[in-house]
């Protein structure tokens, strides 16, 4: 895939243009077509890509605070009032799901000594450039932390918080201004999407775009599925059969009285079957999710089989049958669950991300308990995946989906249509501030119209009909707006001991 970047009349851009190996200008050549346009500052004209970085109305939005508060707000951010002292003042470079560098800003003093070398960025956002020595009396200037330096807890959450305030603008860009608190406490003061890349930045942002480019082209040509008019069908089966996919769904367990057990007292924290944890205020951690962790697999089909498995290797350990499996969002008060889906062989970048958001998290809302919303905006926020070892990556939005084998297959098996397709799959409704705000409060009908339009896409992708009568069943449940029971026991549907086994479970689901 081909990058442009295309700026912004009013932008400042620097040796941006110097370092960038990608073309650029304040207009789109005539002729060219390119799959993904960056666009820095609003430009003259938008443009059509394929992908477009930074969408003009998510770029107008970012300039009101009041929209900007609001869309953080929705998104569990906690944003500044006007009155704060801060302990820490951070600046944060994004792009995408990277941060590219971060600045801490020294308090004014009577003289600033700065080594040679060292990158700083004045007060307000000032022009960037590289340190010469003394700076005048009485100045406030930001000083580049080396990489070194940038695992204080303080500063892992900020950048944590920026990438997050960046994602939900609808921005893949910015420089991100968050504060420390009395209370210790991360705040987000605001966001430039396109801040002026003079020195360090220019550099900085450059090699990210590059980056960017670069696995655009690889993606291309090792990913074959959305590419018009490729012919290269034996290549796209190749290449999907490379795509493996892993989960990690969590589970309560509940006494006959209505009180919860802590699974640590059954599960040891490692093994296929273990135990997590959840973090109470003031960092108290207890340990009351019991976790399955089947083995990676190339089919949806697959990792149902393995998901049954494991919870046959469970109900050897968890020894008490009086107990109560609960899955779904928030099954008991103050225990909120998920079901992370792990996919690896794919690059991560912001389109897939986008794509599982709008595609995925955002129909499953419909199939939820009534106790949904009570999980979100803390846990369950849009965007939030974290890179793995492996190479691959764990989409975390999800709520517990072990409800049933029906319910997993189907959102397995969305998840792999929508990795594979991602490049065909444009829309964006999330980006708009009504919709999220549905989505973190789980207002089904107000949802649905925009699955709807969503789950029409879907319906024309090639693997899609792979998997076409569990998805069509999964959609009409979707539409008829019908939630999961969250205290119901999801042994008895999956047929694990004490219940009866469900006979036809290998037939439909072993592959």
């Amino acid at each position: 895939m081909t990058l442009f970047v295309l700026y912004g009349r009013d932008s400042i851009t620097g040796l941006l243009p110097v370092y960038l190996q990608a073309p650029s200008g304040e207009r789109l050549p005539a002729g060219q077509q390119y799959d993904a346009v960056l666009q820095w500052g609003i430009p003259a004209e938008e443009s059509q890509a394929a992908y477009v970085l930074n969408p003009v109305k998510c770029q107008l939005r970012a300039k009101h605070a009041r929209s900007v508060k609001e869309i953080w707000d929705l998104n569990g951010l906690k944003t500044a009032h006007g009155r704060e002292r801060w302990i820490h003042e951070y600046r944060i470079a994004v792009f995408q799901q990277d941060v590219l560098g971060v600045w801490v800003r020294e308090r004014p003093i009577a003289l600033v000594n700065i080594g040679a070398g060292a990158a700083v960025l004045q007060r307000g956002g000032k022009r960037p450039e590289a340190g010469r020595g003394q700076r005048e009396k009485h100045s406030a200037v930001f000083l580049e932390l080396p990489q070194e330096q940038q695992m204080s807890f303080h500063v892992r959450r900020a950048k944590r918080d920026a990438v997050r305030a960046v994602y939900a603008l609808g921005l893949s860009t910015g420089l991100v201004d968050v504060g420390i608190d009395q209370e210790g406490s991360t705040v987000v003061r605001g966001a430039e999407p396109a801040p002026k890349l003079t020195g360090r930045l220019g550099e900085l942002f450059a090699g990210a775009i590059n980056r960017y480019a670069a696995e655009l082209a690889e993606a291309k040509r090792k990913e074959p599925y959305g590419v018009a008019g490729s012919g290269r069908k034996a290549s796209a089966a190749l290449y999907a059969r490379e795509v493996l996919l892993g989960a990690d769904p969590e589970f309560v367990l509940r006494r006959p009285d209505g009180h919860f057990v802590s699974a640590s007292r059954f599960l040891e924290k490692e093994g296929r079957v273990g135990y997590d944890a959840v973090v109470l205020s003031r960092s108290r951690v207890i340990h009351p999710l019991a976790e399955l962790r089947p083995r990676p697999c190339r089919t949806p089909g697959e990792l149902v089989w393995e998901l049954y498995r494991t919870m046959l290797q469970g109900a050897r350990l968890i020894t008490d049958d009086s107990l109560s499996w609960l899955a779904g969002s928030m099954p008991g008060k103050g225990l909120p669950i998920g079901g992370h889906i792990h996919v690896s062989g794919i690059w991560l970048n912001e389109h897939l991300l986008r794509a599982l958001d709008n595609y995925v998290a955002l129909p499953l809302v419909l199939a939820e308990g009534a106790a949904a919303g009570q999980r979100r905006p803390r846990y369950g926020f849009l965007g939030d995946c974290r890179r793995k070892r492996h190479g691959g990556f764990e989409y975390r939005p999800l709520p517990s989906w072990l409800v049933t084998p029906e319910l997993a297959f189907a959102v397995i098996a969305l998840v792999r249509v929508v990795s594979l397709h991602y490049r065909e799959l444009k829309s964006r409704p999330l980006d708009s501030a009504d919709v999220q705000r549905s989505y973190y409060r789980g207002d089904k009908g107000e949802l649905l119209p925009a699955v709807k339009k969503l789950w029409a896409e879907l319906e024309r992708l090639e693997t899609y009909q792979e998997y076409k009568r569990e998805l069509d069943a999964y959609r009409d449940r979707l539409y008829r707006l019908e939630g999961w029971d969250e205290q119901a026991d999801f042994r008895i549907a999956w047929g694990i001991p004490p219940f009866k086994p469900n006979g036809s479970f290998a037939a439909g689901y072993k592959a």
